[in-house]
């Protein structure tokens, strides 16, 4: 496919935004038939790899270490997967080619037709042509500042900065900031399509798998780059069109503009800026994944340090609550003890005191079960009466 060389004039910026658009399908897919043919050195190395990872399969059976059901699966989904990839131009084609370089664009289309932005029904690089033209024009009307017989607003202010180096730094970054954008995007895209025989192969081992997955990524960042820059474009279209509209209408009326410099260079720089941060988003949201590991990593450290500083207050805490344990048991057999002899105080007599002593002894050996005393014993009866001794003269006296 040859592409149309961009002509200098005013259809220059419509000219190589087609150029690039041409150069990066053609670097895409010619880029790709080529890597992918049979007898290339990429085709030759990624048999290679083919054969490295069944070779590995076969060594497993060797050694008595025989693939799983969902091993086997993966496997074959992985053969078929990169075989698709990087020998099927037209599964390749549908699957990526055309979701990177196509639906963004149409994408953008539905959202711009909802939220009426200009381009979004097509023809966008002719409307930007259309801007460029018209900054054209105000360059060479001037802003009226050396013109004695034009009429000059009330509410005119002078701009910080020269009407040339206002307007040729705005048309500057106008321009550089539209094709530079979308030619990083088309022909980033352009390329690491192209290399996707390259990039297949790594699928297959655990070692090389983040080159995939980084490859992938790169194609995510470019599909949102591309609708974001599309969105970009035609809200930078809704504000400059109109502006360039009532700015070049004064200027055929001999109304000074003297503001209007600044404000073309204010907005090319602003807008230009403005592509740079949604890069700059794009990149983080395309490589998120990496974050979100990270993350999930530090909160299971995390967990883990929380696990084993509470394995080690754990015994701490059974230690103390059994030293309590032990400490209001104490307590409680000191306040029976006190109960006790007060009783004892207040029945003033030994034989209180002996009655209670086998309950004040099981109250102090803690002894729950012990019997409780019994409730009166009559004075005098607590122990056995002692036995008398009687003599054998007394008894010879009894006797007749």
């Amino acid at each position: 496919m040859s592409c149309i060389a961009p002509a200098t004039g005013t259809g220059f910026l419509q000219a190589t935004l087609a150029n690039l658009d041409c150069q990066a399908q053609t670097i895409g897919e010619g880029g790709y038939q080529a890597l992918s043919a049979a007898g290339s050195p990429l085709a030759l190395a990624l048999s290679l790899l083919l054969a490295l990872f069944v070779a590995i399969i076969g060594l497993r059976f060797l050694m008595g270490r025989p693939l799983g059901v969902e091993e086997w699966v993966s496997s074959a989904l992985k053969v078929g997967f990169v075989l698709a990839l990087a020998a099927s131009w037209p599964a390749y084609k549908i699957v990526v080619y055309d979701l990177v370089l196509k639906a963004p664009a149409e994408v953008a289309g539905s959202i711009g037709r909802a939220s009426a932005l200009p381009g979004s029904e097509g023809g966008l690089a002719a409307r930007l042509q259309g801007i460029d033209n018209g900054i054209m024009a105000l360059v060479e009307a001037g802003s009226g500042r050396l013109d004695l017989a034009a009429a000059r607003p009330t509410d005119a202010i002078a701009p910080p900065v020269t009407d040339n180096s206002a307007l040729g730094w705005g048309k500057t970054l106008f321009v550089s900031s539209v094709i530079g954008s979308f030619g990083l995007l088309r022909l980033g895209g352009g390329l690491f399509l192209a290399l996707a025989p390259l990039f297949a192969g790594f699928l297959l081992f655990d070692g090389t798998r983040f080159l995939f997955f980084g490859w992938l990524k790169a194609l995510i960042a470019i599909a949102l780059g591309s609708l974001g820059l599309a969105i970009i474009l035609g809200v930078q279209l809704a504000i400059m069109e109109p502006w360039l509209s009532q700015v070049l209408a004064l200027r055929a009326s001999r109304i000074a503009t003297l503001s209007a410099p600044f404000e073309l260079f204010a907005l090319s720089l602003s807008f230009a800026l403005v592509m740079i941060g949604l890069f700059a988003l794009v990149l983080r949201v395309a490589f998120a994944l990496t974050v979100i590991m990270k993350v999930q990593a530090m909160v299971e450290r995390a967990a883990m340090s929380l696990q084993q500083e509470a394995s080690t207050w754990r015994p701490a805490m059974s230690e103390t609550s059994q030293a309590l344990n032990e400490q209001s048991r104490a307590q409680m057999v000191a306040q029976s003890l006190r109960q006790t002899l007060s009783l004892d105080g207040q029945g003033g007599g030994g034989s209180t005191q002996s009655n209670s002593a086998p309950s004040r002894a099981a109250l102090v050996m803690g002894d729950r079960n012990a019997p409780e005393a019994s409730a009166s014993v009559p004075l005098g009866r607590t122990y056995p009466a002692p036995s008398r001794r009687v003599s054998n003269q007394a008894l010879r006296r009894k006797t007749p």
